[in-house]
């Protein structure tokens, strides 16, 4: 057997870096899941409770995300399997899932020493009613998310691939729910900082389109075509028209043209 003089650099890096993982292996063991909770919600924006299992494999009975102004927001059963490996580069890997009533998400999630965040595989569905506290429409859905990678750095946006979509989408109008269809936006990072959204609907009213958001300049420029059917309610219609400052053109389409900042 080779003693450690006579081994070469290789396989010096090769025994240490086994050595290494074989010591964190022992070291995490038998570590209690609320050292991997205590990791997690040093940040202060996540809060787990009712916690079992253990460090590499674990879940949480109740799951928040604690906003800005103290009010949480439930994300319901939170389940994680940490991946032993990723320790040894300092690079955290886990998959993580949550469960809340009609609400589910699961994420691959790495984070890295210099606080970059990665999400891969990221697939979450909720009821449109569940996003009330941002967007108060008299609308009801399922929006979902399908993203192959999401990058955040220092809090900025870096890589955004995939896609959102609005399924059986309906209107409160005079009392009673119109459908109007089935919409997705396809998500990717055209330039640093700017989106682009390819925006397609089908249904009673049709869309198709472009939106570009800039994220440093926080501006947006929206153009799209809309195809309201013949069969929603002529003052629905007009309406809409009026709301978007746009006319049916001979085929039947209203140009939609918008910009602006906030």
């Amino acid at each position: 057997m080779k003693s450690w003089l006579t081994m070469s650099g290789l396989s010096r890096r090769a025994a240490l870096a086994v050595a290494s993982l074989w010591f964190l292996a022992c070291l995490f063991y038998g570590a209690p899941p609320q050292l991997f909770a205590a990791l997690v919600q040093r940040g202060g924006t996540l809060q787990l409770e009712t916690i079992d299992g253990s460090f590499w494999q674990g879940r949480a009975g109740e799951a928040y995300v604690i906003l800005p102004d103290q009010q949480r927001i439930a994300l319901g059963t939170l389940e994680w399997r940490l991946r032993p490996s990723s320790l040894l580069w300092l690079h955290p890997d886990a998959h993580v899932s949550t469960e809340y009533g009609e609400q589910s998400a699961q994420a691959d999630v790495r984070l890295s020493p210099l606080g970059t965040v990665q999400l891969h595989n990221v697939r979450a569905t909720a009821p449109l009613a569940a996003l009330n506290r941002w967007l108060p429409l008299p609308a009801q859905g399922t929006v979902s998310i399908d993203l192959a990678e999401l990058e955040l750095s220092r809090s900025e946006l870096r890589k955004v691939q995939g896609q959102l979509s609005w399924q059986q989408a309906s209107w409160e109008w005079n009392m009673r729910w119109l459908a109007l269809g089935d919409y997705r936006c396809e998500l990717q990072m055209t330039k640093p900082a700017q989106v682009r959204c390819a925006l397609q609907g089908a249904g009673a009213l049709g869309i198709e389109g472009e939106l570009l958001v800039d994220l440093n300049d926080k501006n947006y420029s929206l153009q799209a075509q809309l195809r309201p059917a013949d069969s929603l309610p002529r003052d629905f219609r007009e309406g809409l028209a009026l709301v978007l400052g746009a006319t049916r053109d001979a085929s039947g389409q209203m140009p939609l043209h918008r910009d602006g900042r906030w």
